[in-house]
């Protein structure tokens, strides 16, 4: 078991995005987008996807990840990445989970290109819909977080209850939070972490990772993309280099 990852530095954001196609109103360009809803995203018609990251120099990655996306259980994607025109690292992604999926790179991977596909012949819909995708790196600090941590939700529901008592239930979003307790930050920990909530602050998503080493699905089923923010950091045991803070994720819908 690795210590948690956060993915914090999206080098989707700053990158050239060449998609192979788009919708007219939904292009490759939307993925810079941080809100996550599909009529904002990068719309494939069909049911075959491919877009390239280009960067003027060399970036390092250790994370990729789809989210929100409408991609069926059997849906395949692969990452390459590439320096010039050489492949120097190239896998198949994870299951789709919970709307999204993931890859996690045995170690920080050098490359000036990304080439991302995906194929998904058995989409219900006929078309691709990948709102928001993460490419970057994991910073992990240097203890783990406390088992205080806790994961709960919050439902959009619209409840009428009839005279006798019964209720009906309309259904509307479902979001996943996560309360990440942390008791042993050292004092270059917390530089980073502030680093971090000043990235957050501007409504960018960070990705987190209980365990960056834990099985495809498993990353699928446990990682949060969303919004972050945190309590005061606090010095439970004094002068010693050991901080404490609460950070708090909301997935981003």
């Amino acid at each position: 078991m690795e210590k948690c990852g956060f993915g914090w530095q999206n080098r989707v954001l700053d990158a050239a995005l060449t998609a192979d196609v788009q919708a007219p109103l939904l292009p490759v360009s939307n993925l810079r987008g941080q809100e996550g809803a599909p009529s904002l995203g990068w719309r494939v018609p069909g049911i075959v996807a491919g877009v390239t990251l280009s960067f003027t120099a060399m970036a390092t990655f250790r994370a990729f990840s789809l989210h929100r996306t409408n991609l069926s259980a059997s849906a395949v994607w692969q990452v390459r990445v590439l320096q010039g025109s050489r492949t120097v690292w190239q896998g198949t992604g994870g299951p789709v989970a919970l709307q999204q999926a993931l890859l996690v790179t045995p170690a920080p991977i050098g490359g000036d290109s990304v080439r991302i596909d995906i194929q998904d012949p058995a989409n219900p819909d006929g078309w691709i819909d990948i709102p928001l995708l993460y490419a970057g790196t994991l910073w992990q600090p240097a203890r783990n977080f406390s088992t205080e941590s806790t994961q709960g939700r919050t439902l959009g529901q619209d409840v009428v209850t009839s005279l006798a008592g019964t209720e009906f239930v309309e259904p509307r979003w479902y979001q996943r939070k996560l309360s990440i307790a942390h008791q042993s930050l050292g004092d270059a920990d917390v530089i980073m972490v502030d680093q971090i909530l000043r990235v957050a602050a501007m409504g960018q998503n960070i990705l987190f990772l209980p365990d960056p080493s834990a099985s495809p699905d498993q990353l699928a089923a446990r990682a949060l993309f969303g919004r972050l923010s945190a309590n005061d950091i606090t010095n439970p045991f004094g002068v010693a280099d050991r901080h404490g803070t609460t950070l708090d994720f909301t997935e981003r819908l």
